[in-house]
């Protein structure tokens, strides 16, 4: 009789592998493997035992060699993919791999990046690597993606963070706001948008031409709010729900513009 268990451990290999003993340990063993499931078959409690390989860095043929291997030694391998992805023609680069397995396709090494090995249970731990040496090139090799994944993220991250300063040191518009009918204009030293709809929040770094800012908005429905800081992050001008009205504001060098509206229709000008 056989029985399907829906589960996932990411990279958490050492889990995974102790989760196969115990269920060995109830008369389970496993006979196939899908992205998120495993099959399993009545067989004698404790017969048999697994140890989990990462083999993400091979090439497709390395790894079926590496597999062959272990088959000639009495072992039983079964493919596993380390991550959830049900995408079809897949092309993946994998810069820490070996020189051949750095690319991956569906139909190829991509979601067979571990080896489920199974042997006959002698009373003594699985341990496919026992050499001390052994055992630290290994673990180089399974940390080598999460350190690659890791730094990706934070120079991603670091990226956004200088680029939106970047941008808005320039004077650029960074915004979440829906505009319709949006007809405006983004300068060094003004601000100008006329809409049929604004609903949102904008925000723009401004450098006057001299001390005083003046500021019109007109309000032909919805709500407005303008807020303005200095470069030391003061608040020089805070209005909400603002009507149709003009407004001059004493400024001193460049200042940051945060405009909120709630399905305003109307116009504002800030130069």
């Amino acid at each position: 009789m056989r029985k399907k268990y829906y589960r996932f451990f990411w990279g958490f290999l050492d889990k995974q592998k102790k989760w196969l003993n115990e269920m060995a340990d109830k008369g389970l063993r496993l006979v196939n493997t899908g992205r998120a499931w495993y099959e399993f078959e009545d067989c004698e409690p404790g017969k048999y035992r697994y140890a989990v390989e990462f083999v993400g860095e091979k090439s497709e043929q390395s790894a079926e060699e590496y597999a062959s291997f272990l088959e000639d030694c009495g072992y039983r391998v079964l493919f596993k993919n380390l991550n959830l992805d049900y995408s079809v023609g897949k092309v993946i680069v994998r810069p820490w791999a070996d020189k051949g397995g750095r690319i991956a396709t569906t139909k190829g090494s991509y979601n067979k990046e571990l080896f489920i090995v199974e042997k006959e249970n002698d009373g003594k731990d699985f341990e496919l690597h026992t050499d001390e040496n052994d055992i630290i090139e290994y673990k180089k090799k399974v940390r080598k993606p999460w350190i690659f994944s890791f730094t990706t993220i934070i120079i991603i991250l670091l990226f956004s963070v200088v680029s939106m300063n970047f941008t808005d040191g320039l004077g650029f518009e960074i915004r979440n706001a829906t505009r319709i009918g949006y007809i405006g204009n983004s300068g060094w030293s003004s601000w100008y948008g006329k809409y049929n709809l604004l609903d949102g929040t904008m925000n723009k770094s401004i450098h006057p031409k001299n001390d005083i800012l003046s500021i019109y908005v007109e309000t032909e429905s919805g709500q407005i709010s303008i807020k303005i800081q200095d470069t030391e992050e003061n608040v020089i001008f805070d209005e909400t729900n603002m009507g149709t009205g003009s407004y001059d504001v004493s400024v001193s060098g460049k200042v940051t513009v945060k405009i909120e509206a709630d399905k305003h229709k109307g116009s504002f000008s800030i130069e």
